[in-house]
């Protein structure tokens, strides 16, 4: 029975752990860029989530009629002006003249400013920051859980809505930044946050229009 290990045996060694350590570096980074794309992953994912529920509410508090049991179209302060309601008419350009279409409110009804928002709209959901936790092992089924401590920043504003109809091609001007009083774009933005470091991970964008909807026919007997 040998008591040692020869030369070439130690020499083999010695190289094989200087491999594994030369290695410990580019696995660190590697485990490091893995969590980073699973943060970011994870902030995109939990944005969409939050914009498709913003967006699931009312354009504005002002747009549905209770009577109606629809979405009617807003005058606006500062929108374009094309989009206003042809004279005599609670439609605007491009709407069907006939029943169970898209039209205005029989008397003008303002959109409102976003400041004054109300309980079943997009606007109530400006500067309503959401923490997401990681949730503790043990809860319930169907529980919500993360794997990084999140922090959601949504703001809603409105934004320009100008555009030159009589020009071919048409120009439209369409910016992000908010636009003074009312239009009819509104722009829905969310931001995740790490809540740990407080470090801005990903900014998601959505926006959604001053358009009503189109009422449903009434139901018909069957014959």
């Amino acid at each position: 029975m040998r008591l040692g290990m020869s030369m070439i045996e130690l020499v083999i060694s010695i190289v094989v752990m200087g491999i594994v350590v030369m290695s410990l570096p580019l696995i660190l980074t590697q485990v490091q860029n893995n969590n980073a794309f699973a943060l970011q992953q994870e902030a995109i994912l939990a944005a969409k989530t939050k914009i498709g529920n913003i967006l699931t509410h009312e354009w504005d508090d002002a747009s549905y009629s209770v009577a109606a049991g629809s979405s009617f179209v807003l005058d606006t302060a500062n929108g374009d002006s094309e989009l206003n309601p042809m004279a005599g008419t609670p439609r605007r350009v491009g709407h069907i003249d006939t029943d169970y279409r898209r039209k205005f409110f029989p008397v003008p009804t303002n959109a409102t400013n976003i400041a004054t928002h109300g309980t079943s709209d997009v606007d109530m959901f400006h500067n309503k920051n959401i923490a997401l936790s990681v949730a503790p092992n043990g809860e319930g089924a169907g529980a919500l859980s993360y794997i990084f401590n999140l922090r959601l920043d949504p703001t809603i504003v409105y934004i320009s809505d100008t555009a030159t109809y009589s020009n071919d091609p048409l120009t439209f001007t369409f910016g992000v930044n908010a636009a003074a009083g009312t239009t009819n774009i509104k722009r829905i933005a969310v931001q995740v946050r790490d809540t740990d470091a407080n470090t801005l991970i990903t900014t998601l964008r959505a926006f959604t229009c001053n358009i009503g909807e189109s009422p449903s026919l009434p139901s018909r007997p069957y014959r």
